[in-house]
């Protein structure tokens, strides 16, 4: 064991210190003291140190025994400025005659950030390795060659995953053939120093060849003086490019058995004058090689570039420039030259090879084309990012708005119930006014929940003859109460036409069709109507609104796009700009065809054509409207929800139409109210998502394990996402949206 001599701390560089058992400061260097005074601590220094640094350090002296510990100072904030946490190695040597340990610190705080930053850059390019369209792959150094990282598209193609390959020779992973080739272009690599690039041919594990074209780099450090410490290897898969070019190869081999010259035109000439030609130059110029002798080279030239070409030919240097030509027809061709001067048969001459860039200057356009398509694809991409957060606000504000008045309305009642009377009137007037809060907002829901179905292709089209009038009748009935409130006149005419048609779907279209005929017409009237049109019928919704200018005609059908707002409804909501889009993805189901004719300032015109059919031989009679009073003969239903709040509301409304109400929290609890009422239970209605990882599904069976037989089943959602609401539609059950209204809740329980 080490005995140190104890020196007066003031004359000890670096940070030491002197601790007592519990790390009690007994001396210190002036370093270390200048520590403390830099984070702000003069009695307990212990304080510096994180908590499990602290608790190491404590554990280590008591020991007794010499140590050697990482510690870190925590961050701490200064009243000028914050300090930064600090890494400390503490190396201690107990000293049996003073009784203490003698620690000296060391501050590695760079190495440990510079490892940290190594380790994220490491990440960040293993990351961008990964994304690559490439195979990449780095060995170590000779013999073994050990794999030290491979992206997943090398690894598989070896048949292994990224962290299985790691650490295995590359005479483990390539075929015999592969390492003897790589070993031949290593060798040329370690000759050159300079990264080697050759094609060779793979076969993968799942027996496919492949063509790869490979660039390896001889891989140093700064510090290892020029020693090889490893190979990066990129890999391009050119299989498709190399059976193209093994094709065209193939193709210029059977031409030039046939062929005695080059297949691109070749002149030479001498001063200026042409003495030489071969085939190929003959069909570019469209004349015989004996009509192009002796002919000025200057003449075929563009006057725009023939100042170039003279430039170049006095100079009598190697020059490749594009040009353009013409042939013995006055035809104009685009072409590159490449021009050098050469002996031949004894006298200097110019060779001059002229080749077609026709198809070059096509496909460069044809990229331009393309360049230019995908600017406006941004500018698209980017004007749909605007147009979302314009629904955002516009969602958050309509979502509002009911809710307010609901808040509202819900004070009011609060303070009739202290009233000793409150005038029927009142209280009717203001349940009236909460129901038409609520409307609007199930109608915004619902535009949600359209979307989010359409979106998960979970509408289902079920085309049956549908009658016009009762459509007619319906949107009436929907909008006239809106009309009048803005001070329109709405017309519906009459029609005891049938179509084949879905009439969910097509009452969704023709409703936010005559929404926006509504919202957008600050005076006048709406017309809804339908016209005869051969085998179809035309529906068309006709307003005197502010009109559609014709460069926004396509843009109104998609998500989130809204016209300008009329000064009539400037204290209106914009909407959520998803109406339009509802319809024209809900045409495309029913693969019916919209139609638009507006007159900016006049008004506009959508119309829709749906197929006619005969009515069908029996016609049921529309059913009433759904009482709120006491329903039929009471029945016993089994509600499941988590949320205590809709239990108790969905209790209250049961019970006050006369029905026996089993409400459970949880599956368990249903399954012991199903055991112990199994033959009082008529109707089960479960919420789709039951906390956690509990949904209806496992419910709903455990449930009916319980029951002496079937009984109806309904599963309520309120959940819009499209995955949510396509995994709901597939449980086997009825589907019920929420909020769900007084009228469908009637329906179920008498179905």
């Amino acid at each position: 064991m080490r005995s140190h001599r104890l020196t007066p701390w003031e004359l000890i560089p670096g940070l030491g210190a002197s601790l007592g058992q519990g790390a009690t400061l007994l001396g210190a260097s002036p370093a270390f003291k200048a520590l403390q005074s830099t984070r702000g601590l003069t009695a307990d220094w212990t304080g510096l140190m994180a908590d499990t640094s602290r608790l190491d350090l404590l554990d280590r002296l008591q020991r007794h025994e010499d140590f050697q510990i990482t510690l870190v100072l925590a961050a701490t904030e200064q009243a000028d400025s914050p300090v930064s946490p600090r890494w400390l190695m503490c190396e201690g040597w107990w000293d049996p005659e003073a009784g203490h340990h003698v620690c000296y610190f060391a501050d590695t705080t760079a190495i440990v950030q510079s490892r940290q930053t190594v380790k994220t850059l490491t990440q960040r390019i293993k990351t961008l390795f990964e994304h690559l369209p490439v195979m990449v792959a780095y060995f170590g150094p000779r013999p073994l060659g050990l794999c030290q990282f491979a992206n997943r598209k090398f690894a598989e193609i070896f048949g292994f995953d990224e962290q299985s390959i790691v650490g295995v020779p590359v005479q483990d992973i390539a075929g015999p053939e592969l390492v003897k080739e790589l070993r031949t272009h290593t060798r040329r690599l370690l000759d050159s120093k300079t990264p080697v690039t050759f094609q060779c041919e793979v076969v993968s594990v799942a027996g496919l060849s492949m063509w790869l074209e490979m660039t390896a780099t001889f891989a140093t450090q700064p510090w290892s003086q020029g020693a090889e410490t490893g190979f990066f290897f990129l890999l391009t898969d050119i299989t498709e490019r190399y059976k193209a070019e093994l094709a065209l190869r193939e193709s210029e081999d059977r031409l030039s058995r046939f062929m005695q010259a080059s297949a691109e035109g070749v002149l030479f000439h001498r001063d200026g004058l042409i003495t030489d030609a071969n085939p190929a130059a003959s069909r570019v110029l469209g004349a015989p090689v004996e009509q192009m002798l002796g002919r000025s080279a200057m003449e075929l030239v563009a006057p725009e570039y023939r100042a170039r070409a003279a430039s170049v030919i006095a100079a009598g240097a190697d020059a490749s420039y594009e040009s353009e030509i013409f042939n013995v027809h006055g035809e104009r061709i685009p072409v590159e030259i490449i021009g050098r001067s050469m002996l031949r048969n004894g006298e200097q001459l110019r060779m001059a090879v002229v080749r077609d860039i026709r198809d070059r200057r096509e496909a460069q356009a044809r990229i331009n084309e393309l360049i230019e398509g995908l600017r406006a694809e941004k500018d698209k991409a980017e004007a749909a990012d605007r147009a979302k957060s314009v629904f955002l606000a516009a969602a958050s504000h309509d979502l509002r708005q009911p809710i307010h008045a609901l808040s509202l309305f819900l004070t009011a009642l609060r303070s009739m119930s202290q009233a000793q009377s409150v005038p029927a009137a009142d209280l009717a007037d203001i349940c009236r006014r909460m129901q038409s809060s609520l409307d609007g907002l199930g109608q915004l829901l619902n535009m949600l929940l359209d979307v989010s179905r359409l979106d998960a292709n979970a509408v289902q089209v079920e085309r049956a003859p549908t009658s016009v009038q009762r459509l007619l009748e319906d949107l009436d009935q929907d909008f006239h109460q809106l009309a009048c409130e803005k001070g329109l006149q709405l017309h519906v005419c009459s029609s005891r036409l049938w179509v084949d048609t879905d009439p969910t779907v097509l009452r969704r279209i023709l409703g936010n069709l005559v929404s926006n005929a509504v919202r957008y017409t600050p005076r006048g009237r709406v017309l809804i109507g339908c016209r005869l049109r051969g085998p179809e019928v035309e529906f068309q919704v006709w307003d005197s609104g502010i009109g559609i200018p014709p460069e926004q005609r396509d843009a109104i059908f998609e998500e989130f796009f809204q016209i300008g707002q009329t000064p009539a409804a400037r204290h209106e909501s914009h909407g959520l700009g998803l109406g339009l889009s509802i319809v024209k993805r809900s045409a495309l189901l029913l693969h019916a065809p919209l139609d638009l004719r507006s007159t900016p300032g006049r008004g506009s015109m959508f119309s829709i054509r749906i197929p006619r059919c005969p009515p069908p031989a029996f016609v049921p009679e529309p059913q009433p409207n759904i009482s709120f009073d006491h329903t039929q003969a009471s029945l016993g239903v089994l509600v499941i929800d988590d949320d205590e709040q809709v239990l108790a509301a969905m209790r209250s409304v049961l019970c006050v139409w006369g029905h026996r109400v089993f409400c459970a929290t949880s599956p368990d609890e249903a399954v012991v109210i199903a055991i112990s009422h199994a033959s009082d239970i008529d109707l089960l209605i479960s919420d789709h998502r039951l906390g956690g990882n509990v949904t209806a599904i496992e419910a709903i069976r455990a449930v009916h394990a319980c029951l002496p037989g079937a009984v109806p089943t309904y599963i309520l959602t309120g959940d819009t996402s499209p995955q949510r609401i396509l995994e709901a539609s597939l449980l086997g059950f009825p589907l019920l949206h929420k909020p769900i209204d007084a009228q469908a809740l009637r329906a179920i329980l008498g179905a």
